[in-house]
């Protein structure tokens, strides 16, 4: 009987209100991989210009100041798996935030939730053709012996965009 007291008392908050009160959706920020001041140690991951491409494993984004970041998005046709981390703190002291295994989508959006102003990123697989590195080995009798070792394809990172949510109650401006 309770239950259903209540919940009639929410129902007629929320009509006398208006839903659109309560429930205000969340508007992201500007990405603030492109903000002033921002450094990168592969910075053509975050020129705003999905045609430049990194093929690095590790990449290290450094804010100017810490912000609330609320959604990281990778663009690249290949990662599988990667770990994204976040600085907390001393340097070199580093907390894991989300690990992406079997990714199959160009676009990765990762939902998070920390406070930092360095962001790093580890690809630890790709997925796609793999090519074989040819070589060869000569032993003590001049012979020579051909190998080709199988090595993963080379990520291709063309883009990461950090975003935290704005404020609507701040971004607003005054009524005179």
């Amino acid at each position: 009987m309770k239950n259903s007291l209540v919940g009639c008392v929410i129902l007629a908050m929320c009509l006398c209100t208006g839903c659109s009160t309560l429930f205000v959706p969340q508007q992201l920020s500007e990405n603030y991989a492109l903000a002033w001041g921002v450094k990168c140690d592969s910075p053509e991951v975050i020129d705003g210009d999905l045609n430049t491409i990194s093929n690095r494993t590790r990449i290290l984004i450094s804010l100017p100041e810490k912000k609330s970041i609320r959604k990281v998005i990778v663009h690249s046709p290949n990662i599988s798996t990667l770990s994204l981390y976040e600085s907390i703190g001393k340097e070199g002291e580093w907390r894991l935030v989300r690990r992406i295994k079997g990714n199959k989508s160009p676009k990765l959006v990762i939902s998070t939730q920390m406070i930092t102003d360095k962001v790093r990123i580890f690809i630890s697989d790709t997925r796609g053709s793999r090519f074989a590195d040819p070589g060869d080995l000569r032993d003590v009798d001049g012979n020579t012996n051909m190998f080709s070792v199988q090595m993963d394809a080379r990520p291709q990172i063309q883009e990461i965009e950090l975003y935290g949510l704005v404020d609507k109650a701040k971004s607003k401006a005054p009524i005179f």
